[in-house]
């Protein structure tokens, strides 16, 4: 005995109907189909299911128990159906992201808007930390993935870069440096320079290219976060070099920017754990992360290939 789907459904539509006529406009198919399916499912089952009486389908006994079961059967497939929208992310359980300072403002917030599009009903647990520390969150299993700077050992870890944006340098609006279309060491040569600290890759990058010239800046203050040299830059503590990202934020402020001509840049990389799965609403915000920076990469964008 074999039976298929398609002839359950014109079964269980006549049977509410009455009438192949009518089951025929619900299925989007012609009468004959209708009829030649019925016939079929019966010759299969060898049970008549329906008298035929003028124009109406009269119900047996034996087609009323079988609706009952499909019935109850449909019952099983509708919760099956909603558990996998749940999957899908409908009703996911919270997806555990992570990033760094430098992105944690508009970017994080135009991803979070993306991501809701398709996921409006997904908690997310955020976490905003250094690098290093959101490289043991994913590790130990706190985070399903982050956003991090390439300081971070990658090892046990799977990750791909997002972006590598050339850094920039920061002044009030109305400064000197304004005027020029991108500043070099030599026009810094006397400004009071506010910097990452010593340890950020960035930061080592410029190190070495001014050891490379035999050059050296005179650096007033030192910070972990681009965000805290934007500030600072911008309340007149001196001229910073910081991620584009975060001076972005605070041009309406009246912070102004320029390209810093040495081949200094910010990289941002996606990690997860080496051997967990990421779900389809993990994988989804990374998607939406990327296109984030989208416009970041487009204006400042450095190509490391």
């Amino acid at each position: 005995m074999t039976f298929t789907l398609k002839q359950v459904e014109t079964f269980r539509t006549v049977y509410e109907t009455e009438s192949v006529t009518a089951a025929a406009r619900r299925l989007d198919v012609s009468p004959a189909t209708v009829s030649a399916t019925l016939a079929a499912l019966e010759a299969s089952i060898e049970l008549r299911l329906f008298e035929r009486v003028r124009q109406r389908m009269l119900r047996t006994p034996e087609a009323t128990l079988l609706y009952e079961e499909i019935r109850r059967l449909n019952v099983g497939l509708e919760s099956l159906g909603r558990k996998i929208r749940a999957i899908r992310g409908a009703a996911q359980p919270r997806l555990r992201i992570g990033c760094i300072h430098a992105y944690s403002g508009a970017v994080v917030s135009d991803a979070i808007a993306r991501f809701r599009q398709r996921y409006p009903d997904t908690p997310l647990y955020l976490q905003i930390r250094d690098s290093n520390t959101l490289r043991d969150m994913v590790v130990s299993g706190e985070l399903d993935l982050a956003a991090v700077a390439d300081e971070s050992e990658l090892e046990g870890l799977r990750g791909h870069r997002l972006a590598s944006l050339r850094a920039v340098v920061v002044f009030p609006k109305g400064h000197p440096l304004a005027r020029l279309e991108q500043v070099g060491f030599a026009q810094m040569a006397d400004a009071d320079v506010i910097a990452l600290n010593a340890e950020d890759a960035s930061r080592q990058r410029l190190d070495a290219l001014l050891l490379q010239a035999g050059l050296n800046l005179k650096i007033a203050i030192e910070t972990p976060y681009s965000a805290t040299i934007c500030q600072l830059a911008l309340d007149g503590h001196g001229v910073g070099i910081a991620n584009p990202a975060t001076a972005v934020s605070l041009e309406a402020a009246g912070l102004s920017h320029r390209p810093l001509s040495a081949p200094v840049h910010f990289e941002c990389h996606m990690i997860v754990h080496g051997s967990r799965p990421l779900s389809e609403a993990g994988k989804f915000w990374a998607t939406c992360l990327r296109a984030a920076l989208a416009p970041l990469v487009e204006r400042y964008g450095v190509d490391l290939a």
